[in-house]
């Protein structure tokens, strides 16, 4: 693969809301010349597992809290872990489903119907469940 089908800067495009612009400066410098070092990848992996790390940090907080259950304290029961997961896949599989973590009617409406929203929804719960 060379790399001609992509424009110089859509790699670094996805990440500028989310990059210090110090870092997006060096990446968009590299990509432009063509070459990123190990040194740099290793710098764009390293940024990239931050933010995912920080966004799924930020989902299952937000799942806790649409229970009204604390971060800080273990789930009760298997029904409580149970229902965070399931909200925590419905924030991260369907993005904007998260407006509705203050309304518990409405959250636990798009639970019940995730399997219509999402036609895999009922696949990837069986593979959350696997894990």
């Amino acid at each position: 693969y060379d790399g001609q089908r992509w424009n110089a800067s859509s790699p670094t495009a996805l990440l500028k809301p989310q990059l210090p612009s110090s870092i997006i400066e060096v990446l968009e410098d590299h990509v432009v010349n063509k070459h990123l070092g190990l040194e740099e990848l290793a710098v764009l992996a390293a940024t990239v597992e931050d933010l995912v790390h920080n966004e799924a940090f930020d989902l299952l907080s937000m799942a806790y809290e649409s229970h009204n259950l604390s971060i800080h304290e273990p789930l009760a029961n298997e029904s409580q872990e149970d229902l965070v997961i399931r909200t925590f896949m419905l924030f991260y599989t369907m993005p904007g489903k998260e407006k509705a973590r203050h309304n518990s009617t409405a959250l636990h409406g798009l639970l019940k119907n995730a399997h219509n929203n999402n036609p895999d929804w009922n696949n990837t719960m069986l593979w959350v469940e696997d894990l």
